[in-house]
């Protein structure tokens, strides 16, 4: 069963009202708009004084739901990607390509998109619970009220793993406080923690699934805190089977999957990465004994959207709906993603990755390695210590391809374990020259012009 953002009709265009309003109410008052923007009419906009009726506590979920689904493929994904080994960008855009560079001064307007995208999903979820609280019959067992503090929980974890840091806008008023990225993943916890304890109340069917949604959110939320044995506690209760799904959709162009665009027509911008090639080389044609049912990518290279950069384009990977499990070495077709292709928020899996990273170099450890090796028809292997911590880093890294985790991930190996995986050296594309060392999204711009008390350490 998967949780869908999938709206129709009137539903959809509430929700994005909805969502407006929620923003609105969010920020507005601590901006300087002055009363002519507070006293401005939108016809298409739900008015302030209905957010009082409870039938809209739907509309208020679904606009969290459609709020993740607009910043998880892009920006979350692609352009947080970009800064780790997991791709090459064949972008002609000159701000977007060098995030791939590592290159991201806080002026660049891809910043300005990471930021505002995982922002709006935030103040429309955390504003939403509260709203949902005072709607609700009992708050103590509202399947409802716990998704929504599920996801905005989620919200704080991928501020967390992708930005630098973030100003959090409370009371409506403008946050001038820059909290850290560890900050602003401790604040996911008492949000994950509430749903669960909901979703483990409630007599809804949907209870367990959002109890799993939550726990992997915790378990995902402590390892990036360092707190193994809270992962520990969190991950081994999540099914291995278990998947929470974004959903996308052909309903509307807003609910697509821009992953589809990334990897399709000659304007695509998406490459495999060398460290995920077959060879481990650039420009390597014919590519077609790929034996990793994970990572699967078009065995020659072409060039995209620049027409420059050399591009393996990458097939549905694990964490995608369209997966099919299928490798070119044994002459299948591994599956394209497509426009209404759905990504994995939470899984089993990852929890299972989550919990043999807190537990270390343990025998259960190698067992799980050597469990995910053979699904990628790799051998077996006998190794402990930091070579075993090792693999299981590269089997996370093939197991979750594209998934939305390797940026979160490596800056958590370099920040607990002095592990750097970030790319280096001589860019793959060589009329970029060398990599930088960026390695977050910065707090744009523009938010340090619409919030003056911001302190701005760039001046």
């Amino acid at each position: 069963m998967r949780e869908r953002s999938l709206m129709t009709g009137q539903m959809a265009k509430r929700a994005r009202a909805g969502a407006a309003l929620l923003l609105a109410l969010a920020i507005a008052a601590g901006c300087d708009v002055g009363d002519k923007l507070l006293k401005a009419k939108n016809p298409a906009a739900i008015d302030e004084g209905s957010l009082n009726d409870p039938k809209l506590v739907d509309v208020l979920v679904n606009s969290a739901i459609g709020e993740l689904q607009q910043a998880y493929a892009d920006p979350f994904i692609w352009r947080g990607s970009m800064l780790t080994d997991e791709q090459v960008t064949g972008i002609n855009w000159e701000q977007t390509a060098r995030i791939n560079q590592r290159i991201l001064p806080y002026g660049d307007g891809d910043a300005d998109v990471m930021y505002r995208e995982l922002q709006r999903f935030r103040a429309v979820a955390d504003s939403g619970s509260e709203l949902i609280r005072g709607l609700v019959k009992d708050p103590s067992t509202d399947i409802r009220l716990a998704k929504d503090l599920a996801y905005a929980g989620y919200a704080y974890i991928l501020m967390g793993e992708a930005l630098c840091g973030a100003n959090i806008s409370r009371g409506g008023q403008l946050g001038t406080q820059v909290y850290t990225p560890d900050e602003l993943t401790e604040m996911a916890i008492p949000k994950l923690q509430e749903a669960l304890t909901i979703a483990l109340a409630t007599s809804d069917p949907e209870g367990p699934r959002v109890a799993n949604l939550a726990r992997v959110g915790l378990a995902r939320a402590n390892l990036q805190l360092g707190k193994m044995d809270e992962v520990k506690k969190y991950a081994a209760q999540v099914p291995a089977d278990f998947v929470w799904w974004v959903a996308y959709s052909n309903n509307s162009e807003r609910e697509q999957n821009p992953m589809y665009g990334q990897t399709h027509g000659t304007n695509k911008t998406l490459g495999v990465h060398p460290h995920f090639l077959l060879y481990g080389a650039f420009g390597t044609q014919g590519q077609t004994n790929q034996t990793d049912p994970r990572i699967q990518y078009t065995p020659n290279w072409s060039t995209g959207h620049n027409q420059l950069t050399k591009l393996y384009v990458p097939y549905a990977s694990l964490p995608y709906s369209t997966y099919n499990g299928q490798t070119q070495a044994n002459g299948g077709k591994p599956a394209e993603i497509q426009l209404d292709t759905d990504i994995k928020l939470a899984s089993g899996l990852e929890a299972q990755h989550d919990y043999a990273e807190a537990d270390g170099p343990t025998a259960a450890t190698l067992a799980f390695v050597n469990a995910r090796r053979a699904y990628g028809n790799q051998p077996p292997v006998d190794l402990s210590g930091d070579a075993l911590m090792a693999e299981l880093r590269e089997q996370r890294g093939r197991d979750l391809y594209m998934g939305g985790f390797r940026l979160g991930d490596i800056r958590r190996w370099k920040k607990l374990n002095n592990v750097d995986l970030f790319p280096t050296g001589p860019h793959v594309n060589a009329t970029w020259g060398d990599y930088g060392t960026a390695t977050c999204f910065p707090i744009p711009l523009q938010e340090y012009n619409g919030n003056p008390d911001l302190p701005n350490p760039n001046k």
